[in-house]
């Protein structure tokens, strides 16, 4: 069986890394529309996806991926710094 294939990033639904690159423009514009952290996180994860090696088809592919990952963790990491601002968890939870 092919490794490639059973890549637990591979998803058959974004075949190819212009599939991949689509759906984070499209969450991307959904993201400023409405930011969350569920779209943010859902953004980080398709950017780490274009970032491993099943979708790495050329250099440019590459850079991009492992820019847009940098971006979309921050990203995320702000949003969810947000959200503790707003509800800090109960020391009681801890």
């Amino acid at each position: 069986m092919n490794n490639q294939l059973n890549d637990s990033n591979f998803d058959p639904d974004l075949p190819n890394a212009n599939a991949v690159m689509a759906a984070i423009c499209c969450s991307s514009s959904q993201f400023v529309m409405n930011p969350s952290i569920d779209l943010a996180q859902l953004v980080a994860d398709l950017a780490h996806k274009l970032a491993t090696p099943r979708y790495a088809e050329t250099k440019l592919i590459k850079e991009v991926a492992k820019r847009l990952v940098v971006q979309w963790d921050a990203i995320l990491h702000e949003q969810q710094a947000g959200l503790m601002e707003v509800a800090p968890l109960s020391s009681a939870i801890h």
